[in-house]
C-alpha cells in the first residue's frame, strides 16, 4: 500500500494573537491546492532559499542620501510599514524559533528554474542572487540544484521532458474577437478524474470549473495542469469583455444567496495587481499596468461581487501614488481599511533581504485589508491593525499564500476569489491571464511512495 504523506502546515510559528506569523512559502501554496477531505500531498518546486541579504545599493554617506531624498517626487514618496514593528517581528520570532533551525522548509529545487532564472538579470532578486554568487556557501542537501543529469536518477523521471514552461499569454486581440463562450462545467468518467482537451486556449475567456470535491486533471496536447478540488477559473486578461463574462458566470453558477453573501458575491476578494516599478520594467518579466489599467475596470464593476461585511485584500507596492490608487477603489467599493500586513523578507538566517529604513528598496511588501460597510468615518492611522508575515523569498512574483491566514476571520462557508492570480486554490475562483501558470504539472513534485492526488 503507498504510503500518505501529509503536506505540512505552512505556518511554522504564530502568536498567540496572530499579528506575527512565520511562514513557509511553497508550503503555503502547495496547501491552498487541497481541501480538507481531500490534501495536497506534492510539493511545488521552489528557488534555493536566500543564505545573505541581497547588497546593499544604499547611499554610504549623508550627502549622498540628501541627494536621494531631494529627487523622489511626491508620488515616489515611500508609505513604509513601522521600522518598530518589523524589529520587533524579526526578535520575537528569534525568540520562540529554535536558533539551530532555518526560517523556511525543506525545499525541491530544479534544473528548469536554475536554467531559467539564471539567464534573467536582476540583481535584487533572491534566485539571481544564489545563481550569480559563485563562492557562496552551499545550501542544505534538500535545496541543492538538480541538474538535468541527476534528476532522472534522484526522483525517477524528468518532469520537464520539453524543457519549456506552457506559455499562458494571449494576444489582446483574443480578449475583444474571440467570442466570449459559456461556463464550461468539467467532467470526467476516471478515476482518478481527468479532462483531455486539444488545445488549451478551449479554456480562454471563459469560466471553467471542476465541480468535483476531488482534485482533476486537465491534458491539453500532452501538457498536464492540476486542477485543484471545487476550483474555479477565468484565463484571460482583465478587460471589460472578460469582466462581463465574469460578472455573467458569477451569476449564472452563484445564482442563490449564502448565509452570508448574495448571488454572485464573495466574501473574500484578494488582488495582486501588476503594479509598475523600476524592476519589473527593466526585467519584463510580465505585462504591468504601464500599458493598461486593468484596476480601472476592476474598480467599476467589482463592487456589485464583494458581499456586505466581505473583506478585500490589496497587494500594493510603497510607493504613495499605488497605494492611493489601491484606496481610491477602495473607496468606490465602499470599503473601510481596516488592517494592513507586512510580508517581511528574510534570509533563511532570520536577516531581513535589505535594510528595514532604507531609502531604495524595502525589505517588505504591503497587504491592505478593508471591510465593506460604511467610509462616512474612515480609520486614522491609530485605528489600522498590524500585522507582520516573516516569509523566506521564493521565485519572482510569488507570494505567501494567504488561504491559511485569512480563513479564521471569514465565514465558514464563504466564498473567495483571487485576481490576477498566478496559481488555482481549492474551492476559490481565480482569474487572470496567468491563472494556470504554476498549476503546470512540471512545477509539482511527487514523493516516492506517496499517494498521488493527481493523474
Amino acid at each position: 500500500m503507498a504510503e500518505q504523506i501529509s503536506t505540512p502546515t505552512p505556518i511554522l510559528y504564530q502568536n498567540p494573537t496572530k499579528t506575527l506569523t512565520l511562514l513557509d512559502i511553497p508550503t503555503s501554496i502547495a496547501h491552498a491546492q487541497g481541501s480538507v477531505d481531500h490534501p495536497c500531498n506534492d510539493q511545488i518546486y521552489a528557488s534555493p532559499p536566500l543564505q545573505t541579504p541581497y547588497p546593499s545599493t544604499e547611499p554610504k554617506t549623508e550627502k549622498a542620501k540628501a541627494n536621494v531624498l531631494r529627487t523622489k517626487t511626491p508620488s515616489d514618496t515611500d508609505v513604509g510599514f513601522p521600522d518598530a514593528l518589523l524589529q520587533q517581528a524579526l526578535r520575537e520570532v528569534a525568540e520562540h524559533w529554535p536558533l539551530e533551525e532555518d526560517w523556511s522548509l525543506p525545499r525541491k529545487i530544479t534544473s528548469l528554474v536554475s536554467e531559467r532564472q539564471s539567464r534573467k538579470r536582476k540583481a535584487d532578486d533572491a534566485i539571481d542572487q544564489v545563481f550569480s554568487t559563485q563562492k557562496r556557501e552551499s545550501v542544505h542537501a534538500s535545496t541543492a540544484v538538480l541538474p538535468a543529469s541527476k534528476i532522472e536518477t534522484e526522483i525517477g523521471h524528468d518532469p520537464f521532458p520539453s524543457r519549456t514552461e506552457p506559455e499562458f499569454k494571449f494576444p489582446d486581440s483574443e480578449i475583444s474577437v474571440r467570442s466570449i463562450e459559456e461556463p464550461l462545467i468539467l467532467s470526467s468518467e476516471s478515476t482518478p478524474k481527468a479532462y483531455t482537451c486539444s488545445n488549451i486556449r478551449i479554456f480562454t475567456n471563459r469560466l471553467v470549473r471542476n465541480p468535483y470535491p476531488t482534485p482533476l486533471s486537465l491534458q491539453c496536447s500532452g501538457v498536464k495542469y492540476k486542477t485543484p478540488p471545487n476550483a474555479n477559473f477565468l484565463l484571460s486578461k482583465i478587460g471589460e469583455p472578460t469582466a462581463h463574462a465574469f460578472s455573467m458566470a458569477a451569476l449564472t453558477l452563484c445564482p442563490t444567496s449564502s448565509a452570508t453573501a448574495g448571488p454572485g458575491q464573495f466574501d473574500f476578494v484578494l488582488l495582486d495587481p501588476p503594479w509598475e516599478n523600476r524592476s519589473v520594467r527593466r526585467s519584463a518579466r510580465y505585462d504591468t499596468m504601464h500599458d493598461s489599467d486593468p484596476m480601472v475596470v476592476l474598480q467599476a464593476m467589482l463592487g456589485q461581487h464583494i458581499a456586505p461585511g466581505a473583506l478585500v485584500g490589496c497587494w500594493v507596492t510603497n510607493k504613495a501614488s499605488v497605494r492611493d490608487t489601491a484606496l481610491d477603489a477602495f473607496q468606490t467599493w465602499d470599503m473601510q481599511l481596516i488592517e494592513e500586513w507586512a510580508w517581511l523578507k528574510t534570509t533563511v538566517g532570520g536577516l531581513p533581504v535589505t535594510q528595514i529604513d532604507g531609502l531604495w528598496r524595502k525589505p517588505y511588501e504591503l497587504l491592505l485589508l478593508g471591510r465593506k460597510g460604511s467610509v462616512e468615518a474612515q480609520n486614522s492611522d491609530s485605528d489600522v491593525r498590524r500585522r507582520v508575515i516573516v516569509a523566506v523569498p521564493d521565485l519572482h512574483s510569488r507570494k505567501p499564500h494567504l488561504k491559511t491566514l485569512i480563513e479564521p476571520f471569514l465565514p465558514a462557508s464563504y466564498r473567495a476569489l483571487e485576481v490576477f492570480a498566478r496559481n488555482l486554490t481549492a474551492e476559490w475562483w481565480s482569474w487572470g491571464d496567468e491563472v494556470l501558470k504554476y498549476n503546470w504539472d512540471g512545477h509539482w513534485y511527487t514523493h516516492k511512495g506517496s499517494t498521488q492526488i493527481y493523474d
